[in-house]
């Protein structure tokens, strides 16, 4: 069930992909119980996002602490199964980021998050957006997904999104 979900999602529109969304929500059974939003769901969604943002060809860097290390893993299976590159590194070696993506697990330190500069930061996290740590985060909102865009966060590390995206997200500043 998995699997037909995430092929019906790459044929779905930017517009309505977040509708059908919930199937793959429920249909998830093997994602990690701290993420929100599971891990296949945000690969999903994020890859229709990137076509969105204009950074070039996306390679995201998972930045973890060692309580996210589970996360971690199922987001790089994830953000794999869909085609996109990624790797990760531990809060402790930031300098190491290497994607001009960077996706923040719940549990890195916002002043760590900080550090990252000039690229599109994204997470699950609603802490992260709110406090401009990242630009963008799915979250789960009352059991759907639902994606967060802070525009101040993109417009001060001076990313170009085409403004369609903000159709589907929510803004916040």
């Amino acid at each position: 069930m998995i699997s037909s979900c995430t092929s019906l999602v790459q044929r779905f529109t930017v517009s309505s992909f977040l509708a059908f969304a919930i199937c793959a929500l429920f249909a998830n059974t093997a994602s990690a119980q701290d993420l929100e939003v599971p891990a296949n769901l945000q690969a999903a969604i994020f890859k229709k996002v990137f076509a969105y943002v204009k950074i070039g060809p996306p390679k995201i860097t998972i930045v973890h602490s060692a309580a996210g290390a589970k996360s971690k893993d199922d987001l790089l299976t994830q953000f794999k199964n869909v085609g996109l590159e990624a790797d990760a590194v531990d809060d402790g070696n930031i300098a190491k980021v290497s994607g001009n993506v960077v996706y923040l697990v719940p549990g890195v330190s916002p002043a760590v998050a900080k550090k990252i500069s000039k690229k599109f930061i994204i997470t699950c996290s609603k802490d992260f957006i709110t406090d401009g740590a990242a630009m963008m985060a799915i979250i789960n909102a009352g059991g759907k997904p639902s994606l967060l865009a802070n525009t101040t966060s993109i417009g001060a590390a001076g990313i170009e999104v085409d403004p369609q995206l903000f159709r589907i997200a929510s803004q916040v500043k």
